[in-house]
């Protein structure tokens, strides 16, 4: 392992990261509406390729990453890459919605806030084109056929970073679990300051904001990055990992913005659901990526016995 090299990638990623994510949620909180979210996300996108940057500047190898398309042997993981999580994800939503009954909405009520909020009167715009806002919710569903494929843009700013460079650097040195909690760590920690400031995630009402989010969110990055590590080494391609992170961005939101009610509730209780990254909405991923991990350690084990 490279230790001189990791720190140099780890700095220069955060200054970057935390650079653009200090001021744009600065500015998002002292410009609030449409204006302010939109740079706020704008910069978060731009975030995303801090690590790539700080991996070209920090001279990893991109030859091993496996940037060419590899489908033979991996459809399998093509297609869990691009739609595996999205019913844990519905999964997750239901738990969260068993408990807190008073949060399911299926009018778009929680939309039609969050539009007003930023200055759009959602409603009249969609009954200009002869559309409710139930069928509007509906056919935006639609979009996480092909979301994911197009969210491959941005997620291999990361991926390129964190699967392609870091967690292989970090695994000639530590066992698979260990490699898998310390990324988990970094990642969740890259979005620290948009977490803090602009309420990335959780807003900033929760219950134990800041520092509970903190700790869940982190947990939250560990169980993601099990699995796309884990699709990483199986496929030997960069691009399946960031086709994960990209269906993992497009279906999180998703049980957010067209399920929850406008309820004074939410904002204190978005830090246990009902995206996957809350308290009990995100018990099936966890599930999900502790078996994954059992399975592919249990693998390892064995081929090492066998040699």
């Amino acid at each position: 392992m490279d230790t001189k090299k990791i720190i140099k990638f780890l700095v220069i990623t955060y200054v970057i990261a935390w650079t653009i994510q200090i001021a744009v949620s600065l500015y998002m909180v002292n410009n609030p509406g449409q204006t302010g979210t939109t740079v706020f996300q704008v910069g978060l996108a731009v975030c995303m390729f801090a690590p790539l940057i700080a991996a070209l500047i920090s001279k990893a190898s991109f030859k091993g990453m496996g940037w060419k398309p590899r489908f033979k042997g991996n459809i399998g993981w093509l297609v869990f890459a691009a739609y595996g999580v999205i019913p844990v994800f519905a999964a997750g939503a239901v738990l969260f919605y068993m408990l807190f009954q008073n949060l399911f909405d299926t009018s778009g009520s929680y939309y039609i806030a969050s539009a007003e909020a930023a200055g759009v009167d959602i409603v009249e715009e969609l009954a200009k084109s002869g559309m409710s806002i139930q069928t509007y919710l509906l056919v935006s569903m639609a979009a996480l056929i092909y979301a994911p494929f197009v969210n491959i843009i941005t997620a291999i700013g990361e991926e390129a970073g964190w699967r392609g460079f870091l967690y292989p650097e970090l695994n000639k040195k530590f066992c698979r679990p260990v490699v898998w909690i310390i990324g988990g760590v970094i990642w969740a920690a890259f979005h620290f300051p948009a977490m803090i400031i602009g309420g990335y995630e959780y807003g900033l009402d929760y219950i134990g904001s800041p520092w509970l989010g903190l700790i869940v969110f982190t947990v939250f990055c560990i169980t993601i990055g099990i699995l796309e590590e884990i699709v990483y080494s199986k496929t030997k391609c960069i691009w399946y990992a960031a086709l994960l992170h990209g269906s993992i961005n497009a279906a999180a939101t998703f049980p957010i913005v067209y399920a929850n009610a406008n309820s004074s509730d939410l904002a204190k209780l978005m830090i246990f659901g009902p995206g996957p990254n809350g308290i009990i909405a995100g018990l099936p991923l966890i599930i999900l990526a502790v078996i994954m991990g059992i399975a592919v350690i249990r693998k390892d084990k064995k081929s090492k016995e066998a040699t």
